[in-house]
């Protein structure tokens, strides 16, 4: 990918991404990873970037993952540390008799992008990869995404049994293998890292004015907020918020109509709500604005889009 396209028509500044504490809001994910799949024209884009490091929220987790005495330890201190990573979705861990179901939820209707689904999901595998001579933890995984003309990128990183077109993205785990016994790290290097993550969510617990204005937009589109009142929600005057997010190179109504975006497509693939329901559920007054939006949006009617995918 060209970076000096990419960053432009992702709509995030590289410097900022310097910036201590970053966590990204779902949009931005998001945004993220569509633009990622369109410049690459690469549908296993997400197995790709899944190659490299851990990205540095995860770094210190990953480390204190690899000291517990077992791998079932890990994914409960994974699930608790979580939302210092990425709190734009939910991991859950469910037994089922012998198994595990790692899943990933997403929060408030928006779904993951299917490519940050198999990096993350990649990620998670290589932290639990067996060591020599210990028994195999993943029996399989399914994925939302449908079947791709050419599964072999995700059979060939994944492994095991893949099931795709599935309702949900999850790992099954056997649970006799997470809870076999391994050597565990320093007591006091296990402390230490405990104690820095929770210095680290102490830190990052207000979050950027970005952030706190999309968890705003988030729980509460239907009512199409205004600027004036989540303003006064986060104990802002209009116009430090307005600047704010100018900084960020965004605006409060480019923020709106983003989020809209992206819950319409998946509200229409993921729910039998009606059109009119949808555009309720985005915050617009009127259904004929919400299919004039969604034509600008995705060059088609939200009911032509629907029958397209289905």
């Amino acid at each position: 990918m060209d970076l000096a396209h990419f960053f432009p028509a992702w709509g995030v500044d590289p410097a900022a991404l310097r910036v201590g504490n970053l966590r990204l809001p779902l949009f931005l994910a998001r945004r993220f990873w569509e633009v990622a799949l369109e410049q690459s024209a690469d549908p296993a884009i997400g197995l790709e970037l899944a190659r490299q490091l851990d990205p540095v929220q995860m770094q210190g987790l990953a480390y204190l993952m690899q000291l517990m005495p077992d791998r079932y330890s890990a994914l409960q201190q994974m699930l608790h540390f979580w939302p210092l990573v990425a709190a734009h979705f939910e991991q859950r861990l469910e037994q089922d008799g012998d198994c595990l179901r790692l899943t990933l939820r997403p929060v408030n209707d928006y779904q993951l992008a299917l490519p940050e689904v198999d990096y993350w999901m990649v990620r998670q595998l290589r932290h639990l990869r067996s060591a020599p001579g210990a028994l195999p933890a993943l029996r399989e995984v399914r994925l939302r995404r449908p079947e791709p003309s050419d599964p072999r990128p995700w059979l060939q990183v994944i492994r095991a049994p893949v099931v795709f077109s599935s309702c949900r993205d999850e790992m099954l785990l056997d649970l006799a293998a997470l809870q076999e016994p391994r050597d565990g790290g320093s007591p006091a290097i296990h402390e230490a890292l405990k104690l820095s993550l929770r210095e680290y969510a102490a830190q990052t617990e207000t979050g950027s004015e970005l952030e706190r204005v999309c968890a705003e937009v988030l729980h509460r589109l239907a009512d199409n907020p205004g600027l004036d009142e989540v303003a006064a929600r986060l104990h802002m005057t209009p116009r430090t918020l307005h600047r704010a997010l100018q900084r960020d190179g965004w605006t409060y109504s480019r923020i709106i109509e983003e989020h809209r975006r992206l819950l319409a497509v998946d509200l229409l693939q993921a729910t039998a709500s009606t059109i009119a329901e949808i555009a309720d559920r985005l915050g617009f007054d009127e259904q004929s604005s919400f299919i004039r939006a969604f034509r600008r949006w995705y060059g088609a009617t939200p009911g032509a889009y629907r029958m397209q995918r289905q």
